[in-house]
């Protein structure tokens, strides 16, 4: 209770102004990674950059906890609610019975229930978000479901949100869809961290020393999965064309390669590369998996970076990273790809990878035209700061949220 007096002394009671206390969004994440992330988890990494940029919500997070994450915690402007479950329970129940007591979904259900969020944003996890909306004991919150690949999804009400991570991925759903409300939210990169070569090494001598690299020659680099869909083969047999015409060249793959039974595709396709690699006389290095957060250290050692996908990628973060790092991208013309790698202005396309003679020939045009490479490189840096900085993803998150709000 708040008391007014006047000038004759005479107090009177008023009621204190109520402030209106900020929506809250809960951002819900598959039982995979911890967040933040440890290793490469695009998805988790996401949910993270934006939630610790909400200006207009109340930001929490909804994850399974690594081994040394505190349950709950409030660190970044970000509300933690961690999910512990052990390699005993995950073994027992998940493994070997199938019969989880007290499932994930259920779980995050409940924390939601004591939460009593305004809006819940699960993501890439259409199974987990049908589950939790019918767990859920709390049935004033909205609903957005937000996809980075092309999954089964059905069911999604009137009152709810699709949201994919390009136009090319929107495209696929509403041919899915048809009626469901879908919106774009696009992916992507720390500006501070990805700066580019020119502002701190202009010739990259000192990062290449620090990765052993040759100084002296051109490096074109792949990062990704080494997996048959996202096209390393045909980037290394395409470079061993290359190699005939000229020597001054050095091949870096950055990816995991799985080990295991030979049965596995994945696991035959990265002996087939470890192979491929091996036969170009140490023209070829494989690095293994690098920490997401030291990316930015890689890409600038670069004087290309290839992107040979054989799918519809339904995004292309490798491309986002390099044009960030200031370094020229050659990309499949493959699903979101084409939607921020243009051609002559932020980076190339290239039509068919599986031609290796070809692939080998485009790559020798662009590594032969360095004026033009410094051309776009500056170009693309610009473009991804127009369009792919995180505080410019997180507001236009934000806008998704008042949008939704507002509907009936």
């Amino acid at each position: 209770m708040i008391w007014s007096c006047t000038t004759d002394a005479a107090c009177h009671p008023q009621t204190a102004p109520v402030v209106p206390s900020m929506k809250k969004v809960v951002m819900v994440a598959a039982p995979v990674h911890p967040i933040p992330p440890r290793h490469g988890a695009a998805v988790e990494w996401w949910i993270y950059q934006v939630s610790r940029r909400l200006t207009n919500f109340e930001s929490h997070i909804l994850c399974v906890a690594a081994d040394d994450h505190v349950a709950e915690e409030h660190r970044d402007g970000i509300r933690f609610h961690r999910i512990r479950m052990g390699r005993l329970y995950k073994r027992l129940f998940q493994k070997i019975t199938r019969l989880d007591p007290w499932s994930y979904a259920r779980r995050v259900a409940r924390r939601i229930d004591k939460i009593r969020p305004d809006i819940v944003h699960v993501h890439n996890a259409p199974d987990l978000f049908a589950e939790i909306r019918r767990l859920s004991a709390w049935k004033s919150a909205r609903y957005i479901l937000h996809m980075q690949n092309e999954m089964q999804v059905s069911g999604l009400r009137a009152d709810e949100l699709l949201v994919a991570d390009s136009k090319y991925l929107k495209s696929w759903y509403v041919s899915r869809l048809p009626g469901a409300a879908i919106s774009v939210v696009t992916n992507g990169v720390d500006l501070s961290q990805y700066e580019p070569a020119w502002t701190t090494d202009p010739d990259a001598r000192h990062l290449r020393a620090a990765h052993h690299l040759p100084p002296d020659k051109k490096v074109i680099l792949y990062v990704g999965r080494i997996s048959p869909e996202k096209g390393p083969l045909d980037l290394v047999l395409a470079f061993r064309e290359l190699l005939k015409q000229r020597q001054d060249i050095f091949l870096l793959l950055v990816g995991e390669i799985r080990t295991g039974a030979a049965s596995d595709r994945r696991v035959e396709y990265g002996r087939k590369i470890q192979q491929a690699c091996a036969e170009l006389a140490g023209g070829c290095r494989h690095v293994g998996v690098v920490n997401p957060a030291d990316m930015h250290k890689i890409y600038p050692v670069s004087d290309l970076v290839v992107v040979p996908s054989r799918f519809e990628e339904p995004f292309g973060m490798v491309a986002i990273e390099a044009m960030a790092a200031g370094v020229p991208v050659l990309a499949a013309s493959k699903g979101g790809l084409r939607e921020f790698v243009i051609p002559g202005q932020t980076g190339f396309l290239i039509e068919n990878t599986e031609n290796h003679d070809l692939f080998a020939h485009q790559m020798n045009e662009l590594l032969n035209q360095p004026g033009t490479l410094d051309k776009i490189r500056r170009q693309a840096r610009r473009y991804v700061e127009q369009h792919h900085g995180w505080d410019t993803v997180a507001r236009q998150t934000e806008e998704q949220y008042h949008r939704l709000l507002a509907r009936n």
